[in-house]
């Protein structure tokens, strides 16, 4: 008789994991989201963010046939980032292996798709616009809220939170379960952006194979993704508590400032993008880092719920999708026993997130005199691992993003690095 697994959450790692489950055959599936199905409308651009896909999180897709290569039809390569300044050349920082970029609600879309055409509804069930408010572990139900209609619970084999940073299944787990869990709002806030990549009127085209970045001080940034269709998604980055657009109230304004503080983005907004952008909300990011990623013999947390980072290297929606590929191999090992493969994730996994999150927090540096540092330190070890690899190890970034390493490896190897940066970022805290 097939188990019933209840996963929480609809997000990049909640639908490949119901992939991973399905096709094992002794599995039927719920998934309840507490967003609307990005399938019959076109879900908020304001709630959405580009995605680099590495093989970290590569590797876990490719496990799905045909799935891959969907997401890359629907996806740009960027072979390397240009960084804009005020003054002075554009740095330019090549990748030795592509960087897959795609937008999170196409992302999503497509593994909904792939997901709902591969399984009949004896197998799988989705349910949108619908919220986990309530969970007992010890009697094994989740009571969830429909945006219309009466709230009801349902009973389940096992239960996973896959419902990201402000996870209601994790919470719950340490009110009443004694899940010790540290969040954190990381420093800065965000807003996106959304403009064409190309400005024909002007002669502006700007390169679209290569992530564009403008940094205008240690405290304000931009940071914009080539998508299919020659756009260009990404974000204004800038310190929480000194918002410098505050005090923008109209599409004039708006574009003043992109023009004046970002010239080379600001020559590609729209007065629409500009309208647009005044109603759009400031996003925080949560940070997440918990004792462990399960409870009993039953509940399995994954992804940002488990281990929410900063965005700063790229690395949160790879690592969540990793998570469904370590889980999925020790069912495997174990035989679908979850008392042992829960156990046994945590063990595995704990120790990889804590690593990631000091990496998120302090490979980038916010300095003048570290940055420069940084572009020094990546060119040099670049030459020196070239001419002798054996004894010259690449720099952080490229441990990361081109060599598939575990976390904890790559903060090992970068560890003088980052107590640098941490040492740097505490003093001026």
């Amino acid at each position: 008789m097939s188990q019933k697994v209840v996963i929480i959450g609809a997000g990049p790692a909640g639908l490949l994991l119901a992939q991973y489950l399905l096709r094992r055959g002794k599995y039927r599936v719920e998934i309840y989201e507490r967003r609307s199905d990005l399938r019959l409308a076109d879900g908020s651009p304001d709630r959405t963010f580009p995605i680099s896909l590495q093989e970290r999180g590569r590797k876990a897709i490719r496990e799905i046939v045909g799935l891959e290569e969907a997401i890359a039809s629907k996806s740009a390569f960027c072979n390397g980032t240009k960084i804009y300044r005020q003054q002075g050349k554009a740095r330019q920082i090549p990748r030795a292996i592509p960087i897959l970029t795609i937008d999170r609600n196409r992302l999503v879309a497509i593994l909904l798709q792939h997901l709902t055409q591969a399984y009949t509804s004896e197998q799988l069930t989705v349910k949108f616009s619908c919220q986990c408010v309530e969970m007992d572990g010890r009697a094994k139900t989740v009571t969830l809220k429909p945006e219309q209609g009466e709230a009801f619970t349902l009973a389940y084999d096992r239960l996973v939170a896959a419902d990201g940073a402000r996870s209601c299944v994790r919470d719950q787990l340490v009110r009443d379960a004694g899940l010790q869990c540290e969040q954190n709002y990381v420093p800065d806030a965000y807003k996106s952006v959304f403009l064409p990549r190309a400005n024909p009127a002007l002669g502006l085209e700007l390169e679209p194979d290569k992530i564009h970045a403008w940094n205008r001080d240690n405290k304000t940034r931009m940071m914009m993704v080539p998508q299919p269709i020659d756009r260009l998604n990404g974000v204004i980055i800038f310190d929480a508590q000194h918002n410098p657009l505050s005090n923008l109230s109209t599409k004039e304004e708006v574009l003043a400032f992109f023009q004046e503080n970002f010239p080379l983005f600001g020559q590609l907004m729209s007065e629409a993008e500009a309208e647009d952008f005044l109603q759009r909300p400031v996003g925080r990011v949560l940070t997440v880092r918990c004792d462990r990623f399960h409870d009993g013999d039953s509940v399995l947390l994954i992804g940002d719920a488990a281990h929410a980072v900063s965005p700063s290297i790229g690395q949160g929606c790879n690592a969540s999708l990793e998570d469904v590929l370590v889980f999925e191999r020790l069912l495997v090992r174990y035989e679908d026993d979850w008392a042992l493969a829960l156990p046994a994730f945590s063990q595995q996994r704990v120790p990889e997130a804590h690593a990631l999150k000091e990496l998120s927090d302090y490979s980038f540096p916010r300095t003048k005199l570290l940055v420069v540092e940084f572009f020094l330190r990546l060119t040099i070890s670049r030459l020196l691992h070239r001419w002798f690899p054996q004894w010259v190890k690449p720099f952080v970034f490229d441990l990361l993003l081109d060599r598939d390493l575990s976390y904890s490896q790559v903060l090992s190897l970068s560890q003088g690095w980052i107590n640098k940066v941490k040492r740097s970022i505490l003093s001026e805290g």
